[in-house]
């Protein structure tokens, strides 16, 4: 009789966890590319890629992960908790990639949804995030939780703010990220055990600053500073400027002297109009943040 009952309960888990259905799917890097070059996944589900190649293979995708070098034989495991459409890149093998689309997971019935206004902020910047409960109904409570990960790649988690739902069952908070963040929010119904939301991450960008000190002939002294929670004194950024293609193109490497003063930087323009900024590329930004730019300045020269 025991082992009947025990079904229920399986049943009842697996509906409350968003994340009990979880699944990885594999992919090869063969010499001739990935196996296969696209895959459609859940928000949650993990992919696994395993170099079947007899030579060294790297794989990136801007704004998510950048794997180490994989030896032949050697995995690489990523979990896609955000929807979207994703590019994988061969940093090793040129024209070597593959998409991944990530379809949104549904959240458990009977929870409340979440929303964000915008998948990145800059340091420093405000997200909305809103939702809705199953239920038409004024001043419940409802808790948002945040997962934040930490310079050192731990998370953490804590409880951000409460808020009561209006007569709809709407709810709204505004918070700022301080690094990347997965938030989720938890309601509970009298007398039921409460419900979760599917997590919604927030990516962050370090705030990098640009100003124009002097200009000298056709040579241009820029100031430029970067900032989040990290120190970034010895980080690079790349003076860099639009080329008649629309590309961004690097004209300097700069090593940051402070993480609280901005540093000096002087480059050669051509004459004409150039739209100018400073990019901080992932490998510098550190853990917790994504590849960051100052706003575009115009510059005739």
């Amino acid at each position: 009789m025991k082992k009947f009952l025990l079904l229920p309960v399986l049943a009842a888990f697996l509906l409350a966890s968003p994340t009990a259905l979880a699944a990885t799917k594999t992919v090869s890097i063969t010499n001739a590319g990935f196996v296969p070059n696209s895959i459609t996944i859940d928000a949650g589900d993990s992919i696994t890629w395993t170099n079947s190649d007899a030579k060294n293979h790297q794989l990136t995708s801007k704004n998510a992960f950048t794997s180490p070098s994989l030896k032949p034989g050697e995995t690489y495991t990523f979990q896609f908790k955000a929807d979207g459409h994703y590019s994988v890149e061969d940093t090793l093998v040129k024209n070597q990639k593959m998409t991944v689309t990530v379809a949104k997971a549904a959240a458990p019935v009977g929870s409340p949804s979440l929303t964000a206004n915008k998948p990145k902020v800059i340091f420093g910047g405000a997200v909305v995030l809103s939702g809705k409960l199953p239920v038409a109904k004024a001043g419940e409570k409802v808790m948002l939780r945040a997962e934040v990960l930490t310079r050192t790649g731990t998370k953490q988690t804590s409880s951000v703010a409460e808020v009561l739902s209006t007569a709809s069952g709407a709810f709204t908070f505004t918070t700022a990220p301080s690094a990347q963040t997965t938030y989720t929010v938890s309601w509970q119904a009298n007398p039921a055990t409460p419900t979760t939301s599917s997590p919604v991450t927030v990516n962050v960008a370090p705030r990098i600053g640009i100003g124009i000190l002097k200009k000298v002939g056709r040579y241009v002294t820029f100031s430029t500073k970067a900032t989040s929670t990290i120190p970034y004194a010895g980080k690079s950024v790349y003076v860099q400027r639009r080329n008649s293609l629309g590309r961004w193109v690097s004209l300097k490497r700069v090593v940051l002297k402070s993480s609280t003063i901005a540093t000096r930087a002087t480059v050669r323009i051509p004459r004409g109009l150039s739209s100018i900024r400073i990019l901080m590329p992932q490998t510098q930004v550190g853990v917790g943040y994504v590849t960051g730019a100052s706003r575009v300045i115009l510059i005739r020269l």
